[in-house]
């Protein structure tokens, strides 16, 4: 008996997942299993254990005779998130305010300052670069915060967390003041000024769940 190659599983995890977050699949988009594995040039099995797997994750929506459908972004969603992120990710930030390097932060600066010149000098807005900063940015938090557990709980709802901050990121009102933000946490996280740090990283995310509910999810 022929075993599994859990690298198609892997391979169609990815590429079915970020689509979802580029939002290539729209939501209540359906995913067929039959076009997907065409697609990945993979048989439906992977395909079928890839759905399963990001159903738990939140991002696909399985319907028993009915099939896979593009997960849609609830108010309820983004309250229970949003309320997880808003109390840990900046105590997160306060354990790993001394474990994150000059050199990491020196990058991350040079990047928003780029992204800033860009948007001073007139271009439209690049929220894929700027998410994908903001993505770096609180990946780096998480990443270096010194308590396993509290890492371990936000890296289960960071991809879901990435789904709205692609909707955050893509205003041109949004963009600058997004830098701006993000440029004063890194100052904070500079000095390795712990309370400075816990509010500005808490206003951010505020903002942040502010604009998805206003621009994007009003009631």
């Amino acid at each position: 008996m022929q075993k599994k190659d859990p690298r198609l599983s892997v391979k169609a995890y990815e590429w079915i997942k970020e689509a979802i977050l580029k939002n290539r699949f729209h939501e209540g988009e359906p995913l067929s299993e039959n076009r997907l594995a065409q697609e990945l040039d993979i048989s439906r099995t992977p395909v079928r254990e890839v759905l399963r797997q990001l159903e738990r994750e939140g991002f696909v929506r399985l319907v028993p005779g009915k099939g896979a459908f593009v997960a849609e972004i609830s108010l309820e969603d983004v309250k229970e998130i949003y309320e997880i992120r808003v109390h840990l990710e900046p105590l997160a930030a306060r354990s790993a305010v001394h474990r994150i390097t000059e050199g990491e932060i020196d990058e991350l600066q040079a990047g928003w300052k780029a992204l800033l010149e860009k948007i001073e000098a007139g271009e439209t807005a690049p929220w894929g670069e700027l998410n994908d900063l903001d993505g770096r940015f609180h990946s780096l938090i998480v990443a270096r915060t010194a308590n396993g557990r509290l890492r371990q709980i936000l890296e289960t709802f960071f991809s879901q967390i990435q789904r709205f901050q692609l909707l955050s990121a893509r205003s041109l009102a949004d963009a600058r003041n997004s830098v701006g933000q993000h440029l004063e946490i890194l100052e904070a996280l500079r000095n390795r000024d712990e309370e400075v740090l816990h509010e500005l990283l808490t206003r951010h995310i505020r903002q942040s769940e502010r604009y998805i509910f206003e621009r994007y999810l009003k009631p």
